[in-house]
């Protein structure tokens, strides 16, 4: 990993139901059952309760999403 590059190497991709999105950040339970913190900027707010699948980068100890879509 590049030192000026906070992102860890390579894209990440989840599925699960939004349990908070508020602001710039949200919480998503992902279908296995693991809650991701999501750092949400750029992105457009998606209601609690709906399900979504996200694309991300990782930084410790959040996921940048880089993309949101309905699933």
């Amino acid at each position: 990993m590049d030192e000026l590059d906070r992102f860890e190497p390579g894209p990440h991709s989840f599925s699960g139901t939004v349990r908070a999105w508020i602001g710039n950040t949200a919480e998503l339970v992902t279908d296995s059952g693991v809650v991701l913190f999501l750092d949400t900027h750029g992105q457009q707010p998606v209601p609690v309760g709906t399900r979504i699948h996200v694309e991300t980068r990782k930084y410790r100890p959040c996921h940048f999403v880089t993309r949101t879509t309905l699933a």
